[in-house]
Protein backbone atom coordinates (compact mmCIF):
# COMPACT_ATOMS: atom_id res chain seq x y z
CA UNK A 1 0.00 0.00 0.00
CA UNK A 2 1.30 3.64 -0.96
CA UNK A 3 1.05 5.34 2.34
CA UNK A 4 3.50 8.49 1.63
CA UNK A 5 1.19 11.53 2.05
CA UNK A 6 0.31 14.89 0.71
CA UNK A 7 -0.85 18.10 2.83
CA UNK A 8 -1.67 20.67 0.28
CA UNK A 9 -3.89 23.56 1.41
CA UNK A 10 -5.39 24.66 -1.88
CA UNK A 11 -4.59 28.53 -2.83
CA UNK A 12 -8.83 29.14 -4.23
CA UNK A 13 -10.92 29.63 -1.65
CA UNK A 14 -9.29 31.89 0.95
CA UNK A 15 -12.04 34.24 1.34
CA UNK A 16 -14.39 32.86 4.34
CA UNK A 17 -17.77 32.67 5.28
CA UNK A 18 -17.60 33.56 8.63
CA UNK A 19 -21.51 31.73 9.28
CA UNK A 20 -19.81 28.13 8.19
CA UNK A 21 -16.92 28.79 10.91
CA UNK A 22 -18.71 30.44 13.40
CA UNK A 23 -21.70 29.93 15.85
CA UNK A 24 -22.73 33.27 17.00
CA UNK A 25 -19.40 33.79 18.56
CA UNK A 26 -19.67 35.89 22.02
CA UNK A 27 -17.25 37.83 23.44
CA UNK A 28 -14.23 36.03 24.81
CA UNK A 29 -14.22 35.78 28.79
CA UNK A 30 -11.49 34.51 30.85
CA UNK A 31 -10.89 32.69 33.96
CA UNK A 32 -13.17 29.56 33.67
CA UNK A 33 -13.39 26.01 31.31
CA UNK A 34 -16.97 25.57 31.66
CA UNK A 35 -17.64 23.32 28.37
CA UNK A 36 -14.01 23.92 27.16
CA UNK A 37 -13.35 21.72 24.16
CA UNK A 38 -16.55 20.18 23.20
CA UNK A 39 -18.71 20.01 20.02
CA UNK A 40 -21.35 22.88 19.66
CA UNK A 41 -23.80 24.83 17.66
CA UNK A 42 -24.47 28.20 19.33
CA UNK A 43 -22.16 30.04 22.18
CA UNK A 44 -24.57 29.53 24.41
CA UNK A 45 -23.83 26.35 24.74
CA UNK A 46 -20.42 27.19 25.78
CA UNK A 47 -20.74 29.02 29.14
CA UNK A 48 -18.06 31.38 29.46
CA UNK A 49 -16.20 30.47 25.92
CA UNK A 50 -17.26 30.81 22.60
CA UNK A 51 -18.82 28.39 19.97
CA UNK A 52 -16.32 28.68 16.87
CA UNK A 53 -16.42 26.47 14.18
CA UNK A 54 -18.35 23.80 15.85
CA UNK A 55 -16.40 23.98 19.35
CA UNK A 56 -16.20 25.48 22.68
CA UNK A 57 -13.32 27.64 22.20
CA UNK A 58 -11.71 31.17 22.67
CA UNK A 59 -10.68 33.52 19.44
CA UNK A 60 -7.02 34.70 20.49
CA UNK A 61 -4.26 36.65 19.00
CA UNK A 62 -1.20 34.97 21.14
CA UNK A 63 -0.88 32.18 24.06
CA UNK A 64 -2.12 35.08 27.06
CA UNK A 65 -5.36 34.90 25.47
CA UNK A 66 -5.76 30.89 26.15
CA UNK A 67 -4.46 31.52 30.34
CA UNK A 68 -7.21 29.25 32.23
CA UNK A 69 -7.88 26.83 29.29
CA UNK A 70 -5.93 23.77 30.50
CA UNK A 71 -2.65 22.86 27.99
CA UNK A 72 -4.19 25.58 25.53
CA UNK A 73 -2.10 27.24 23.11
CA UNK A 74 -2.87 30.29 20.34
CA UNK A 75 -3.44 28.14 17.30
CA UNK A 76 -2.81 30.61 14.08
CA UNK A 77 -5.86 30.47 11.96
CA UNK A 78 -3.92 29.32 9.03
CA UNK A 79 -2.16 26.87 10.80
CA UNK A 80 -3.52 22.80 9.45
CA UNK A 81 -4.70 21.93 13.03
CA UNK A 82 -6.87 25.09 13.13
CA UNK A 83 -8.08 24.98 8.96
CA UNK A 84 -9.02 21.26 10.27
CA UNK A 85 -11.24 22.12 13.14
CA UNK A 86 -12.75 24.74 11.02
CA UNK A 87 -14.25 21.81 8.39
CA UNK A 88 -10.95 22.41 6.05
CA UNK A 89 -11.98 26.96 5.97
CA UNK A 90 -9.83 29.17 7.50
CA UNK A 91 -11.11 31.33 10.74
CA UNK A 92 -11.55 35.43 9.88
CA UNK A 93 -9.51 35.81 13.04
CA UNK A 94 -5.81 35.82 14.24
CA UNK A 95 -5.98 32.15 16.02
CA UNK A 96 -8.04 29.43 17.97
CA UNK A 97 -7.29 28.31 21.43
CA UNK A 98 -6.49 24.54 21.41
CA UNK A 99 -4.27 22.21 22.50
CA UNK A 100 -1.71 20.71 20.58
CA UNK A 101 -1.42 16.96 20.69
CA UNK A 102 2.29 16.51 18.96
CA UNK A 103 3.69 15.04 22.31
CA UNK A 104 0.90 14.13 24.57
CA UNK A 105 -2.70 12.85 24.44
CA UNK A 106 -5.94 14.35 23.97
CA UNK A 107 -8.34 15.12 26.97
CA UNK A 108 -11.28 12.57 27.29
CA UNK A 109 -13.73 13.34 24.44
CA UNK A 110 -11.35 14.94 22.10
CA UNK A 111 -9.17 13.59 18.86
CA UNK A 112 -5.63 14.82 17.50
CA UNK A 113 -6.64 15.89 14.25
CA UNK A 114 -3.69 17.98 12.15
CA UNK A 115 -1.72 18.02 15.46
CA UNK A 116 -4.28 19.42 17.82
CA UNK A 117 -7.16 18.14 20.37
CA UNK A 118 -10.69 18.43 18.45
CA UNK A 119 -13.93 17.50 20.40
CA UNK A 120 -15.46 14.08 18.60
CA UNK A 121 -18.57 15.03 17.14
CA UNK A 122 -21.98 12.64 17.62
CA UNK A 123 -22.61 10.63 14.42
CA UNK A 124 -25.08 11.74 12.35
CA UNK A 125 -24.34 8.72 9.85
CA UNK A 126 -22.90 5.26 9.93
CA UNK A 127 -21.24 3.22 7.31
CA UNK A 128 -20.95 -0.26 7.79
CA UNK A 129 -17.50 -2.47 6.34
CA UNK A 130 -18.37 -6.53 5.34
CA UNK A 131 -14.91 -8.07 5.13
CA UNK A 132 -16.92 -10.82 4.32
CA UNK A 133 -18.74 -10.23 1.25
CA UNK A 134 -16.29 -9.63 -1.46
CA UNK A 135 -16.95 -8.01 -4.85
CA UNK A 136 -14.14 -7.08 -8.23
CA UNK A 137 -10.31 -6.97 -7.87
CA UNK A 138 -8.57 -3.49 -8.82
CA UNK A 139 -6.75 -3.64 -11.61
CA UNK A 140 -5.90 0.20 -11.62
CA UNK A 141 -6.73 3.55 -11.45
CA UNK A 142 -4.72 6.16 -13.54
CA UNK A 143 -5.20 8.95 -16.65
CA UNK A 144 -4.72 9.29 -20.45
CA UNK A 145 -1.42 11.13 -21.64
CA UNK A 146 -3.29 12.34 -24.54
CA UNK A 147 -1.11 14.73 -26.41
CA UNK A 148 0.91 16.41 -24.42
CA UNK A 149 4.20 13.94 -24.45
CA UNK A 150 6.52 15.56 -26.01
CA UNK A 151 6.02 18.78 -23.77
CA UNK A 152 6.11 16.65 -20.41
CA UNK A 153 9.55 15.30 -21.64
CA UNK A 154 10.80 18.73 -22.79
CA UNK A 155 10.64 20.25 -19.21
CA UNK A 156 12.97 21.44 -17.05
CA UNK A 157 11.38 20.32 -14.11
CA UNK A 158 10.22 16.66 -15.88
CA UNK A 159 11.77 14.58 -12.82
CA UNK A 160 9.89 16.63 -10.49
CA UNK A 161 5.93 16.36 -12.59
CA UNK A 162 6.64 11.96 -12.49
CA UNK A 163 6.95 12.59 -9.22
CA UNK A 164 4.13 14.05 -8.72
CA UNK A 165 2.11 12.03 -11.55
CA UNK A 166 3.44 8.53 -10.46
CA UNK A 167 5.23 8.49 -6.84
CA UNK A 168 2.57 11.29 -4.82
CA UNK A 169 -0.63 10.76 -7.04
CA UNK A 170 -0.69 6.38 -6.83
CA UNK A 171 -1.60 6.46 -10.33
CA UNK A 172 -1.63 2.84 -11.16
CA UNK A 173 -2.33 2.77 -14.82
CA UNK A 174 -1.36 5.35 -18.23
CA UNK A 175 -3.25 5.01 -21.16
CA UNK A 176 -2.09 6.72 -24.49
CA UNK A 177 -3.25 7.36 -27.80
CA UNK A 178 -1.83 5.63 -31.01
CA UNK A 179 0.71 7.82 -32.11
CA UNK A 180 2.19 5.30 -34.78
CA UNK A 181 1.13 6.06 -38.75
CA UNK A 182 3.93 4.37 -40.40
CA UNK A 183 7.16 6.09 -40.21
CA UNK A 184 7.18 7.57 -37.27
CA UNK A 185 8.95 5.34 -34.45
CA UNK A 186 10.66 8.53 -33.25
CA UNK A 187 7.54 10.16 -31.69
CA UNK A 188 6.84 6.97 -29.62
CA UNK A 189 10.51 8.22 -27.43
CA UNK A 190 8.33 9.98 -25.83
CA UNK A 191 5.98 7.54 -24.58
CA UNK A 192 8.70 5.50 -23.55
CA UNK A 193 10.51 7.97 -21.52
CA UNK A 194 7.26 8.52 -19.31
CA UNK A 195 6.38 4.85 -18.74
CA UNK A 196 10.37 4.55 -17.84
CA UNK A 197 10.09 7.02 -15.36
CA UNK A 198 6.79 6.01 -14.07
CA UNK A 199 7.70 2.54 -13.40
CA UNK A 200 11.05 3.87 -11.34
CA UNK A 201 8.60 5.31 -9.38
CA UNK A 202 6.02 2.44 -8.65
CA UNK A 203 8.48 -0.40 -8.27
CA UNK A 204 6.89 -2.19 -11.14
CA UNK A 205 5.13 -1.51 -14.63
CA UNK A 206 2.19 0.60 -14.89
CA UNK A 207 -0.98 -1.32 -16.21
CA UNK A 208 -0.84 0.38 -19.83
CA UNK A 209 -3.92 0.64 -22.39
CA UNK A 210 -3.49 1.85 -25.91
CA UNK A 211 -6.48 3.18 -28.47
CA UNK A 212 -6.68 5.54 -31.28
CA UNK A 213 -8.69 8.73 -31.68
CA UNK A 214 -8.61 8.16 -35.44
CA UNK A 215 -6.85 5.68 -37.76
CA UNK A 216 -4.64 7.30 -40.60
CA UNK A 217 -5.62 9.72 -42.95
CA UNK A 218 -5.21 7.20 -45.35
CA UNK A 219 -8.00 5.00 -43.59
CA UNK A 220 -10.86 7.48 -43.38
CA UNK A 221 -13.45 8.52 -46.06
CA UNK A 222 -13.15 11.78 -45.46
CA UNK A 223 -8.97 11.64 -46.16
CA UNK A 224 -8.58 13.44 -42.13
CA UNK A 225 -8.35 12.15 -38.61
CA UNK A 226 -10.35 14.96 -37.62
CA UNK A 227 -13.95 15.09 -37.60
CA UNK A 228 -15.99 18.05 -37.26
CA UNK A 229 -20.45 17.36 -38.29
CA UNK A 230 -19.33 15.09 -40.79
CA UNK A 231 -20.80 11.87 -40.13
CA UNK A 232 -21.04 10.89 -43.68
CA UNK A 233 -17.66 10.64 -44.08
CA UNK A 234 -16.16 10.53 -40.78
CA UNK A 235 -15.52 6.63 -41.16
CA UNK A 236 -13.38 3.95 -42.09
CA UNK A 237 -12.60 4.09 -46.07
CA UNK A 238 -13.89 1.76 -48.63
CA UNK A 239 -11.37 -0.81 -49.64
CA UNK A 240 -10.97 -0.55 -53.76
CA UNK A 241 -12.05 -4.10 -54.17
CA UNK A 242 -15.37 -2.93 -52.49
CA UNK A 243 -16.09 -2.56 -48.82
CA UNK A 244 -14.49 -1.49 -46.27
CA UNK A 245 -11.03 -1.57 -45.72
CA UNK A 246 -10.75 -3.87 -42.56
CA UNK A 247 -7.53 -5.14 -44.11
CA UNK A 248 -5.90 -2.02 -43.95
CA UNK A 249 -7.19 -1.46 -40.81
CA UNK A 250 -6.13 -4.46 -38.89
CA UNK A 251 -2.14 -3.73 -40.63
CA UNK A 252 -2.16 -0.47 -39.20
CA UNK A 253 -2.68 -1.77 -35.51
CA UNK A 254 -0.05 -4.58 -36.42
CA UNK A 255 2.44 -2.23 -37.44
CA UNK A 256 1.71 0.38 -34.59
CA UNK A 257 2.06 -2.95 -32.19
CA UNK A 258 5.31 -4.03 -33.91
CA UNK A 259 6.16 -0.19 -33.47
CA UNK A 260 5.84 -0.02 -29.85
CA UNK A 261 7.31 -3.19 -29.09
CA UNK A 262 10.47 -1.86 -30.86
CA UNK A 263 10.35 1.01 -28.57
CA UNK A 264 10.44 -0.64 -25.48
CA UNK A 265 6.55 0.27 -24.60
CA UNK A 266 5.14 -3.27 -23.23
CA UNK A 267 1.10 -3.25 -24.06
CA UNK A 268 -1.53 -4.77 -21.48
CA UNK A 269 -4.68 -4.02 -22.83
CA UNK A 270 -5.91 -2.68 -26.68
CA UNK A 271 -8.67 -0.64 -27.92
CA UNK A 272 -9.32 -0.10 -32.06
CA UNK A 273 -10.98 2.38 -31.64
CA UNK A 274 -11.90 5.46 -29.15
CA UNK A 275 -15.70 6.37 -28.88
CA UNK A 276 -16.73 4.52 -32.12
CA UNK A 277 -20.23 5.69 -31.40
CA UNK A 278 -19.30 9.18 -31.60
CA UNK A 279 -19.06 12.00 -34.02
CA UNK A 280 -17.62 15.54 -32.95
CA UNK A 281 -20.18 18.55 -33.63
CA UNK A 282 -18.46 21.37 -36.37
CA UNK A 283 -18.32 23.25 -33.36
CA UNK A 284 -15.20 21.12 -31.70
CA UNK A 285 -13.67 19.23 -34.29
CA UNK A 286 -11.48 16.38 -32.85
CA UNK A 287 -9.65 12.85 -33.75
CA UNK A 288 -12.94 10.08 -34.64
CA UNK A 289 -13.98 7.38 -36.82
CA UNK A 290 -17.71 5.95 -36.43
CA UNK A 291 -18.39 2.04 -36.73
CA UNK A 292 -21.54 0.94 -35.81
CA UNK A 293 -22.26 -2.50 -33.37
CA UNK A 294 -22.72 -4.69 -37.13
CA UNK A 295 -21.97 -2.92 -40.37
CA UNK A 296 -25.27 -1.83 -41.39
CA UNK A 297 -26.59 1.90 -42.12
CA UNK A 298 -28.00 4.36 -39.92
CA UNK A 299 -29.94 7.50 -40.53
CA UNK A 300 -28.11 10.92 -39.46
CA UNK A 301 -28.22 14.31 -40.79
CA UNK A 302 -26.11 15.79 -43.40
CA UNK A 303 -26.31 19.34 -44.26
CA UNK A 304 -29.35 19.94 -42.42
CA UNK A 305 -30.96 16.66 -44.78
CA UNK A 306 -31.74 13.03 -42.96
CA UNK A 307 -29.24 10.77 -44.78
CA UNK A 308 -29.06 7.03 -44.87
CA UNK A 309 -25.14 6.05 -44.25
CA UNK A 310 -23.27 2.94 -44.79
CA UNK A 311 -20.93 2.21 -41.46
CA UNK A 312 -18.27 -0.63 -40.92
CA UNK A 313 -18.81 -2.73 -37.97
CA UNK A 314 -17.33 -2.85 -35.03
CA UNK A 315 -17.20 -6.29 -34.98
CA UNK A 316 -16.01 -7.00 -38.24
CA UNK A 317 -13.08 -4.54 -37.47
CA UNK A 318 -12.52 -6.55 -34.06
CA UNK A 319 -12.23 -9.59 -35.69
CA UNK A 320 -9.91 -8.62 -38.45
CA UNK A 321 -7.46 -6.67 -35.71
CA UNK A 322 -7.39 -9.87 -33.60
CA UNK A 323 -6.40 -12.16 -36.61
CA UNK A 324 -3.51 -9.54 -37.13
CA UNK A 325 -1.97 -9.91 -34.36
CA UNK A 326 -2.25 -13.24 -32.69
CA UNK A 327 1.16 -14.03 -33.84
CA UNK A 328 2.67 -11.37 -32.10
CA UNK A 329 4.91 -11.97 -29.10
CA UNK A 330 2.82 -11.09 -26.02
CA UNK A 331 -0.08 -9.36 -28.13
CA UNK A 332 -2.07 -7.01 -25.62
CA UNK A 333 -5.63 -8.08 -24.24
CA UNK A 334 -8.91 -6.96 -25.84
CA UNK A 335 -10.82 -4.12 -24.12
CA UNK A 336 -13.99 -3.04 -25.57
CA UNK A 337 -15.50 -1.10 -27.06
CA UNK A 338 -14.71 1.75 -25.45
CA UNK A 339 -18.26 3.81 -26.13
CA UNK A 340 -18.94 7.26 -25.25
CA UNK A 341 -21.27 6.38 -22.11
CA UNK A 342 -22.68 3.43 -20.06
CA UNK A 343 -25.50 3.12 -22.54
CA UNK A 344 -23.96 3.04 -25.48
CA UNK A 345 -21.84 0.19 -24.04
CA UNK A 346 -24.56 -2.04 -23.78
CA UNK A 347 -25.24 -1.82 -27.67
CA UNK A 348 -22.19 -3.08 -28.56
CA UNK A 349 -22.03 -6.01 -26.05
CA UNK A 350 -25.02 -7.45 -27.50
CA UNK A 351 -23.48 -8.21 -30.43
CA UNK A 352 -20.03 -8.74 -29.37
CA UNK A 353 -18.25 -12.66 -28.59
CA UNK A 354 -17.27 -12.63 -25.45
CA UNK A 355 -14.32 -14.90 -26.82
CA UNK A 356 -13.05 -11.95 -28.66
CA UNK A 357 -12.92 -9.38 -25.60
CA UNK A 358 -11.04 -9.43 -22.50
CA UNK A 359 -12.68 -6.54 -20.83
CA UNK A 360 -16.31 -4.13 -21.36
CA UNK A 361 -14.79 -0.97 -21.62
CA UNK A 362 -16.61 2.32 -21.57
CA UNK A 363 -16.73 6.15 -20.85
CA UNK A 364 -19.52 8.22 -18.59
CA UNK A 365 -19.83 11.27 -20.97
CA UNK A 366 -23.63 10.23 -20.72
CA UNK A 367 -23.75 10.54 -16.65
CA UNK A 368 -24.94 13.16 -15.05
CA UNK A 369 -22.69 13.62 -11.41
CA UNK A 370 -25.71 15.45 -9.74
CA UNK A 371 -28.46 12.51 -10.44
CA UNK A 372 -25.94 9.30 -11.36
CA UNK A 373 -28.26 6.55 -13.15
CA UNK A 374 -27.11 4.02 -10.99
CA UNK A 375 -29.55 1.45 -12.82
CA UNK A 376 -28.10 2.02 -15.64
CA UNK A 377 -24.77 0.98 -14.36
CA UNK A 378 -25.92 -2.02 -12.49
CA UNK A 379 -26.74 -3.37 -16.32
CA UNK A 380 -23.28 -2.59 -17.32
CA UNK A 381 -21.86 -4.70 -13.94
CA UNK A 382 -24.96 -7.66 -14.86
CA UNK A 383 -23.41 -8.00 -18.13
CA UNK A 384 -20.12 -8.59 -17.13
CA UNK A 385 -21.09 -10.98 -14.87
CA UNK A 386 -22.74 -12.76 -17.38
CA UNK A 387 -19.89 -12.79 -19.76
CA UNK A 388 -17.20 -13.45 -17.15
CA UNK A 389 -15.67 -10.03 -17.56
CA UNK A 390 -14.19 -7.12 -16.03
CA UNK A 391 -15.43 -3.90 -16.43
CA UNK A 392 -13.05 -0.70 -17.38
CA UNK A 393 -13.99 2.79 -16.69
CA UNK A 394 -11.45 4.27 -19.09
CA UNK A 395 -12.35 7.91 -19.96
CA UNK A 396 -13.83 11.04 -18.30
CA UNK A 397 -13.80 14.53 -17.69
CA UNK A 398 -15.47 16.23 -14.52
CA UNK A 399 -13.85 18.53 -11.68
CA UNK A 400 -13.27 17.41 -8.00
CA UNK A 401 -16.26 16.59 -6.35
CA UNK A 402 -17.63 15.15 -9.48
CA UNK A 403 -14.55 12.98 -10.25
CA UNK A 404 -15.30 11.42 -6.09
CA UNK A 405 -18.91 10.74 -7.26
CA UNK A 406 -18.49 9.34 -10.47
CA UNK A 407 -15.46 7.15 -9.07
CA UNK A 408 -17.58 5.55 -6.55
CA UNK A 409 -20.59 5.25 -8.95
CA UNK A 410 -18.11 3.39 -11.76
CA UNK A 411 -16.65 1.24 -8.66
CA UNK A 412 -19.81 0.40 -7.03
CA UNK A 413 -22.76 0.21 -9.43
CA UNK A 414 -20.83 -1.25 -12.79
CA UNK A 415 -18.08 -3.02 -10.85
CA UNK A 416 -15.57 -1.64 -12.57
CA UNK A 417 -11.97 -2.34 -11.91
CA UNK A 418 -10.54 0.53 -13.43
CA UNK A 419 -11.28 3.86 -13.34
CA UNK A 420 -9.41 6.58 -15.58
CA UNK A 421 -9.23 10.19 -16.21
CA UNK A 422 -9.35 11.45 -19.53
CA UNK A 423 -6.54 14.08 -19.61
CA UNK A 424 -3.53 13.22 -16.93
CA UNK A 425 -1.35 16.32 -17.80
CA UNK A 426 -2.75 19.95 -19.31
CA UNK A 427 -0.72 21.68 -21.84
CA UNK A 428 0.90 24.56 -20.85
CA UNK A 429 -0.59 26.49 -23.59
CA UNK A 430 -4.10 26.57 -21.74
CA UNK A 431 -3.99 29.85 -19.94
CA UNK A 432 -5.74 29.14 -16.58
CA UNK A 433 -5.10 25.18 -16.37
CA UNK A 434 -7.70 22.70 -16.88
CA UNK A 435 -9.47 21.94 -13.79
CA UNK A 436 -10.60 18.70 -15.41
CA UNK A 437 -7.05 17.25 -16.04
CA UNK A 438 -4.88 15.89 -13.32
CA UNK A 439 -2.37 18.03 -13.57
CA UNK A 440 -1.82 21.95 -15.25
CA UNK A 441 1.47 22.60 -16.67
CA UNK A 442 2.71 26.47 -16.83
CA UNK A 443 5.47 28.10 -17.98
CA UNK A 444 7.45 27.90 -14.96
CA UNK A 445 5.50 24.95 -13.15
CA UNK A 446 2.83 23.09 -12.46
CA UNK A 447 -0.28 22.53 -10.47
CA UNK A 448 -2.68 19.35 -9.56
CA UNK A 449 -6.31 20.61 -9.90
CA UNK A 450 -8.72 19.37 -7.73
CA UNK A 451 -9.54 16.04 -9.71
CA UNK A 452 -6.08 14.68 -8.89
CA UNK A 453 -7.12 15.07 -5.52
CA UNK A 454 -10.17 13.13 -5.97
CA UNK A 455 -8.32 9.96 -7.69
CA UNK A 456 -5.53 10.29 -5.61
CA UNK A 457 -7.76 9.55 -2.28
CA UNK A 458 -8.47 6.09 -3.95
CA UNK A 459 -5.38 5.45 -5.77
CA UNK A 460 -2.71 6.35 -3.05
CA UNK A 461 -4.56 4.10 -0.76
CA UNK A 462 -4.60 1.16 -2.67
CA UNK A 463 -2.86 -1.43 -5.19
CA UNK A 464 -4.06 -3.47 -7.90
CA UNK A 465 -4.91 -6.83 -6.82
CA UNK A 466 -7.00 -5.31 -3.74
CA UNK A 467 -10.88 -6.38 -3.55
CA UNK A 468 -13.53 -4.35 -3.48
CA UNK A 469 -15.54 -5.16 -0.16
CA UNK A 470 -19.06 -5.01 0.80
CA UNK A 471 -20.18 -1.55 2.42
CA UNK A 472 -23.40 0.49 3.80
CA UNK A 473 -24.58 3.98 4.66
CA UNK A 474 -26.89 5.15 6.52
CA UNK A 475 -27.48 8.53 4.03
CA UNK A 476 -27.86 8.39 0.63
CA UNK A 477 -25.70 11.56 -0.03
CA UNK A 478 -22.96 9.73 1.59
CA UNK A 479 -20.93 7.71 -0.66
CA UNK A 480 -18.68 4.57 0.51
CA UNK A 481 -16.42 1.58 -0.84
CA UNK A 482 -14.01 0.05 0.89
CA UNK A 483 -10.79 -1.90 -0.41
CA UNK A 484 -9.08 -5.13 1.62
CA UNK A 485 -5.46 -6.11 0.24
CA UNK A 486 -4.76 -9.53 -0.35
CA UNK A 487 -3.04 -10.35 2.60
CA UNK A 488 -6.06 -8.89 4.25
CA UNK A 489 -3.78 -6.88 6.26
CA UNK A 490 -4.72 -3.81 5.05
CA UNK A 491 -8.01 -1.75 4.31
CA UNK A 492 -8.93 1.19 2.81
CA UNK A 493 -12.40 2.66 3.35
CA UNK A 494 -13.35 5.77 0.87
CA UNK A 495 -15.95 8.13 2.04
CA UNK A 496 -17.69 11.33 -0.11
CA UNK A 497 -20.05 13.56 1.14
CA UNK A 498 -21.64 15.09 -1.67
CA UNK A 499 -24.78 16.66 0.18
CA UNK A 500 -24.36 20.51 1.37
CA UNK A 501 -24.04 20.15 4.50
CA UNK A 502 -21.46 18.62 6.81
CA UNK A 503 -21.93 14.64 8.18
CA UNK A 504 -20.18 13.09 11.04
CA UNK A 505 -19.28 9.40 10.13
CA UNK A 506 -19.13 6.17 12.22
CA UNK A 507 -17.21 3.65 10.79
CA UNK A 508 -18.02 0.52 11.64
CA UNK A 509 -15.73 -2.53 10.89
CA UNK A 510 -17.37 -5.48 12.17
CA UNK A 511 -15.51 -6.09 15.00
CA UNK A 512 -12.12 -6.05 12.73
CA UNK A 513 -8.97 -4.91 14.52
CA UNK A 514 -6.73 -2.87 13.18
CA UNK A 515 -3.36 -1.36 14.56
CA UNK A 516 -2.59 2.21 12.82
CA UNK A 517 -4.37 4.10 10.71
CA UNK A 518 -4.63 7.01 8.54
CA UNK A 519 -7.39 9.96 8.06
CA UNK A 520 -6.64 11.78 4.66
CA UNK A 521 -9.57 14.65 3.89
CA UNK A 522 -10.08 17.00 0.38
CA UNK A 523 -12.63 19.92 0.98
CA UNK A 524 -13.32 21.00 -2.38
CA UNK A 525 -15.06 24.43 -1.44
CA UNK A 526 -12.30 24.81 1.12
CA UNK A 527 -8.66 24.48 1.57
CA UNK A 528 -7.56 21.24 2.31
CA UNK A 529 -5.88 18.98 -0.42
CA UNK A 530 -4.58 15.79 0.61
CA UNK A 531 -4.75 16.85 3.83
CA UNK A 532 -3.53 14.24 6.17
CA UNK A 533 -5.58 14.55 9.67
CA UNK A 534 -4.05 11.73 11.88
CA UNK A 535 -5.22 9.00 13.35
CA UNK A 536 -8.91 7.56 13.30
CA UNK A 537 -10.67 8.47 16.75
CA UNK A 538 -11.23 6.47 19.75
CA UNK A 539 -14.91 6.09 18.27
CA UNK A 540 -13.79 5.56 14.65
CA UNK A 541 -16.13 8.95 13.98
CA UNK A 542 -14.68 10.74 11.31
CA UNK A 543 -16.35 14.45 9.91
CA UNK A 544 -17.17 15.11 5.98
CA UNK A 545 -17.61 18.51 5.45
CA UNK A 546 -19.54 19.83 2.59
CA UNK A 547 -18.55 18.43 -0.73
CA UNK A 548 -15.34 16.55 0.23
CA UNK A 549 -13.82 13.31 0.55
CA UNK A 550 -12.01 11.29 3.37
CA UNK A 551 -9.96 8.24 3.27
CA UNK A 552 -9.30 5.84 5.83
CA UNK A 553 -6.34 3.60 5.66
CA UNK A 554 -5.93 0.99 7.98
CA UNK A 555 -3.54 -1.46 8.57
CA UNK A 556 -3.09 -4.40 11.40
Amino acid sequence: MKTAGLLALGASGLAVLAQALSCNPGDPQTGSQTNWLRTCEVSAECGAQSCICGTCTRPCDDDDGCSNLEDATCVPASEEGAIAVCSGSQYPGAGLCLPRCDDEPCPEGSACVAGVCSPIPEASTEVTVDLSTRHQTLVGFGASLAYVEDEIVARTDKLELYDLMFEDSGVDAVRMRNRFEADNEGDLGATSEILSEASQRLGRAPLTLITSGSPPSWLKASGSKVCAGNPDTCTLVQASAGGFDYAGFADYWRLSLEAHAAAGIALDYLSIQNNPNWVPPESDPADACRFLPVEGTATVVVGGVETEVSYPGFVEALSAVRAAIVDLPNPPLISAPDASGAGALLDYTAVLDPAQIDALSYHLYDLDPAAVDDALLEEIDAEAEQLGRPVFQTEMRAGGLETAVLIQAALVSSGASTYLQNDFVASASQAGGDDHALISLTADGFEAEDCFHALRHFARFTDPGWVRIDTSASAVDLLASAWLSPDEDALTVVLVNRAVAAQSVSLDLGGEEFDASEVTRTTFDGLERSALLGALSSESVVTLPARSIVTVALTR
